[in-house]
């Protein structure tokens, strides 16, 4: 083979390879073009906020659900995406993360990002939506942050939580709520101090509800629990134990009187007929009152010894209240 067939095989055989590497690189460039694709797919139906930040804490993308959720107006972005810095300022100015001085707020964001630890929180906006947040530091810097709205979920988990410790009817503590309370009250009146409970039992309730028809007898123990709301002070817990049972925790005392002058302002409450279903109903409440640690330190001692003293209020003649007595 001559010199020029040679170079002309060579030629032929480089132009082959450049052919296949263009082909190959083609195949690449498509099939990077189908990822890219697919990351902008993920990114922007994310069921929530995502951003990514480079290491310098510069956006690099935010997606729409992130601006919508979060209110992020388009001034934010007229000169390009924002630094981190600026969108904790913009937050601050604007009260996201109350009160304070919103240097300080962005400095001590600063700070924490910069410790570049994952971190989950949730934060509760002007507005009332709750906001979970996950932040994932990623290798070479920067990180990515999610933002999900979990206002519902954690709506409907508080009204579960509430409907598994309150009466249903009432809204009261119920027997589950009301003897964790009476446990810690105990535990404190041990530590020193004196606290009360007050076993309470509707007088003549029975005949009411007969007459007035279950509905009615519904009605009347809701109006008796407003009633002995009104009667307690903050820190006191009011219950219903069930039909018509109510009970107090009484805390914070310093001697038997302060529980008898809970006791005579909750009958003082009854002296005054309740209007049911258009009709004037005349009932009253007698009441047993134990002391703790007086009478027991623990709540099955002390509710036994506040259901001797109630025994004690109805055989007596009713609506009065009676203090447990060892003999």
């Amino acid at each position: 083979m001559g010199r020029a067939e040679q170079i002309e095989s060579i030629s032929a055989g480089g132009l082959n390879d450049l052919a296949t590497a263009i082909r190959h690189m083609g195949a690449y460039v498509d099939t990077l073009r189908e990822r890219i694709r697919l990351l902008e797919a993920v990114i922007e139906n994310f069921p929530g906020g995502l951003s990514l930040f480079d290491n310098n804490l510069e956006m690099v993308l935010c997606n729409e659900q992130q601006k919508a959720m979060l209110e992020y107006p388009a001034e934010l972005f007229a000169n390009g995406n924002p630094t981190l810095e600026d969108l904790f300022r913009f937050n601050a100015a604007r009260g996201e993360y109350g009160p304070g001085n919103p240097d300080d707020h962005v400095a001590r964001r600063i700070a924490l990002v910069k410790k570049r630890h994952p971190h989950v929180y949730e934060r509760t906006r002007p507005n009332g939506m709750i906001v979970e947040i996950r932040g994932a530091p990623l290798e070479g810097g920067g990180f990515v942050t999610t933002y999900l709205d979990v206002t519902e979920q954690r709506r409907n988990q508080a009204m579960i939580a509430h409907m598994a410790h309150h009466d249903g009817l009432t809204d009261l503590p119920n027997r589950v709520l009301f003897t964790d309370r009476l446990r810690t009250a105990i535990a404190l009146a041990k530590r020193g101090g004196l606290m009360a409970v007050h076993c309470l039992d509707v007088d003549n309730f029975k005949p009411v509800n007969d007459t007035l028809g279950h509905k009615g007898g519904d009605e009347l123990l809701v109006a008796i629990a407003e009633r002995l709301k009104e009667s307690v002070r903050e820190n006191d817990t009011v219950a219903r134990l069930g039909g018509d049972e109510f009970a107090i925790v009484q805390t914070g005392i310093r001697e038997q009187a302060d529980a008898a002058v809970l006791a005579r302002r909750v009958m003082s409450k009854f002296a005054a007929p309740f209007s049911v279903g258009g009709s004037q109903v005349k009932i009253g409440m007698s009441i047993g009152i134990a002391l703790a640690p007086k009478d027991g330190t623990t709540t099955d001692d002390i509710l036994v010894k506040a259901d001797t003293a109630l025994y004690r209020s109805k055989s007596g003649g009713r609506s009065r209240f009676s203090f447990f007595e060892a003999e």
